[in-house]
């Protein structure tokens, strides 16, 4: 580790040790004054003891903390509510000469604190509206569709009705079915993950400084993979600039921002003791699209018992279904999708009814 030396206060000063040390100059150098405080409320570093920084300074205990004896403080409680509001609209035909099909749709939004009984770390505990957003399992659209049709072959259809028995037993009974799901993708939330208010970098967001739409994303395929906001280019965040030269502090500067195709600024982190001023979960990642659909022929055998063969095409139009982007505007891979899954699959099933 790096040491600037012995902390005599005129050679060598306690902002030049925390500029110089490695432990502690990435803090400084990218605005991560919760994450600093609380290195220097916990560190046994020197002292040997915990908050050994914070006595030899001559400050209370209780300056970085109220409790400092407790690792963390929970609150166990309902303080979260949530609406859901849609607009739901359903068709169905009913079987008739072989077909039936039955489709709906969902235009809907959920609101609320979060998603579930879990622990949560509000970005201001003294106002929690701050905080409310959509839903994990909010989905904006939602179009699904299932079908069913009887081949028109075989006794009492309209083809090879009088064929031989041999022919009828082959044609008749054959059923497609096929079942569509579309949805808009999960609300996202582009994270600016530093300490600038507290030790938690947890929901942390950027500020917006430019014209950053919501419905920015959009599956792209590049040269080297895949990214989901075209367009969007990454570029050193302007607070560099007011980073100290003093120990080299300056070179352990790695924040980034998010500008537009022709350079404009729209993305920034927030300066230490500020909160983001974008909100949380306000864009959506890719939609997802699945069909599939499958095949069926049934035998009688006698009035209680049939053979029945099937096949199954899954992902029949093997789409691709992209995974989330990374959003953390500090990370060099932000924008980019590494994962997909839902290759086309085919299962073949042979089963007796009775």
């Amino acid at each position: 580790m790096r040491f600037a030396g012995v902390v005599n206060g005129t050679t060598v000063t306690g902002s030049a040790a925390l500029r110089a040390y490695t432990a502690t100059r990435a803090f400084i150098a990218n605005g991560n004054v919760g994450q600093l405080a609380d290195f220097l409320n916990r560190s046994v570093n020197v002292t040997g003891k915990g908050g050994g920084f914070v006595r030899n300074g001559g400050l209370p205990e209780t300056f970085f903390v109220l409790n400092p004896q407790f690792t963390e403080v929970w609150s166990h409680g309902n303080s979260s509510n949530s609406t859901y509001h849609s607009m739901q609209v359903q068709l169905t035909k009913r079987l008739s000469n072989g077909f039936t099909t039955q489709s709906s749709y969902t235009w809907s939004r959920g609101l609320g604190f979060d998603g579930g009984d879990t622990i949560t770390n509000p970005r201001n505990p003294r106002n929690l509206a701050l905080d409310k957003q959509l839903l994990p399992y909010h989905r904006t659209h939602v179009i699904m569709s299932n079908g069913i049709y009887e081949l028109p072959f075989g006794p009492g259809r309209p083809f090879l009705a009088d064929a031989p028995a041999v022919v009828q037993r082959l044609v008749e009974r054959w059923q497609f079915g096929g079942v569509f799901n579309w949805s808009s993708g999960a609300p996202l939330t582009v994270a600016a993950p530093i300490s600038a208010v507290w030790e938690s970098t947890s929901g942390m967001t950027p500020n917006i400084v430019g014209d950053f739409p919501k419905n920015v994303g959009k599956v792209t395929k590049v040269a080297n993979g895949v990214a989901y906001f075209p367009g969007l280019l990454q570029t050193n965040d302007p607070a560099g600039a007011g980073v100290s030269p003093l120990n080299g502090l300056s070179g352990s500067f790695s924040n980034r921002a998010i500008t537009d195709s022709q350079g404009q600024l729209l993305l920034v982190n927030p300066a230490p003791g500020q909160i983001g001023n974008l909100g949380l979960r306000t864009i959506e990642g890719p939609a997802l699209v699945n069909f599939d659909v499958n095949l069926v022929k049934r035998v009688r055998i006698t009035e209680s018992k049939e053979f029945e063969f099937r096949i199954d095409a899954l992902n029949v139009l093997n789409d691709p279904q992209f995974a989330n982007p990374n959003v953390n505007i500090n990370n060099t891979s932000f924008g980019r999708i590494i994962s997909a899954r839902g290759n086309r699959r085919f299962v073949i099933n042979a089963r007796l009814n009775f």
